[in-house]
């Protein structure tokens, strides 16, 4: 509809222009049209926990922008890890405001969690940020991660601020801060401020190390975001949830891609889809292997979000076996795609999908 407006518009102008023999006509009346565009983002509603899926995805999936959820409220923006290209997402849908980010929450240091990183620091800093970018995750892994973008983008923030100068790009505000935590052995609280509370607790992800989970509590809303993990043994504590927003693996589809990759010729991906059997939750329940399906059963929980899905959501195949889990599950579920973006308001048990 936007699209269709700005044509309708441009016709006009250039109608008026060439009849007036006056083309300036269309660059004083299109020139602030357009950049409003750009730098006109809507104020949000009030005491409403928006749940913004900058990015869905895995490395498997090119197409799509790896793992990002972002929760909006009350202007201030948490971004819970920052996959490659989410940030692009996180820009372009146009609600966000970047300069609103005051955290970063990492789930584990695997590259489609985190290569958007860089990105995400230069976007708010630039749009006018007003601190340095805290960033949360457990163990020294988090550290690494934090000293090796810093250096990476050392030169650039050096150029931006010679560029704009000191005044408009404040050096200290263009660094990220380690905010490590060990890992918890038990659910603990790793962030408070007026708006949200944020506890994490330990994922089965090996070999990965401080791989977490979060729990995030806004008044009385609540999301569990589970990051990359194994099935675990007892979902207990997920109990009185608005939304869980969980992974999954098709293993039985997995092992199918394997083989036929291994048949084509192709031994490295078939190496690959053949080792992430074991540290991603099964979707199904197998006869050698118990599946998330099976753990919903007793579950209270207002919403399964699924993210993350292996093979690639958006294969013929791997729609049909959604479906089906969908149609099984005791739990309204919603597969999450890029950009979609989820209101829960305060004092209220509604889930609003946009």
């Amino acid at each position: 509809m936007k699209k269709l407006k700005v044509l309708v518009l441009f016709t006009i102008l250039a109608l008026l222009a060439i009849s007036f023999k006056n083309f300036n006509l269309i660059e004083k009346k299109l020139y602030p049209y357009f950049v409003q565009q750009l730098v006109d983002i809507p104020k949000n509603e009030p005491n409403i926990l928006r749940i913004v899926y900058t990015g869905v995805s895995t490395p498997l999936t090119p197409h799509i922008a790896q793992q990002s959820v972002v929760f909006d409220i009350n202007d201030s923006i948490y971004v819970f890890d920052v996959g490659s290209r989410s940030v692009a997402n996180f820009i372009s849908q146009g609600t966000l405001d970047a300069a609103n980010v005051k955290a970063v929450f990492i789930t584990h240091t695997h590259s489609d969690h985190v290569g958007g990183l860089g990105e995400l620091v230069l976007a708010s800093w630039v749009r006018g940020r007003k601190n340095s970018l805290s960033v949360y995750g457990a163990g020294e892994e988090l550290n690494n991660l934090v000293d090796g973008f810093n250096l990476a983008y050392q030169s650039d923030r050096e150029h931006r601020v010679i560029h704009h100068g000191d005044g408009f790009l404040k050096s200290e505000f263009g660094l990220l801060v380690s905010k490590a935590f060990d890992v918890p052995e038990q659910e603990k609280v790793v962030f408070e401020d007026k708006n949200i509370k944020v506890s994490a607790f330990q994922v089965p992800h090996g070999p990965v190390k401080g791989a977490v989970g979060y729990r995030i509590v806004s008044g009385d809303r609540s999301v569990i975001l589970s990051g990359d993990t194994a099935l675990m043994e007892d979902y207990s504590f997920v109990n009185g949830v608005d939304v869980l927003i969980h992974e999954g693996i098709f293993t039985e589809e997995s092992k199918k891609v394997s083989k036929a990759s291994y048949a084509l010729g192709n031994d490295r991906v078939g190496k690959v889809f053949e080792d992430i059997q074991d540290y991603h939750t099964n979707l199904f329940d197998t006869k050698n292997q118990p599946g998330l399906l099976s753990r919903l059963d007793s579950l209270d929980v207002g919403l399964l979000a699924l993210i993350h899905i292996i093979p690639d959501k958006d294969n013929f195949i791997i729609k049909r076996a959604l479906k089906k889990f969908k149609r099984l599950s005791p739990l309204k579920t919603v597969i999450v795609n890029d950009n979609m973006v989820m209101h829960l308001p305060l004092n209220s048990e509604k889930i609003i999908i946009r």
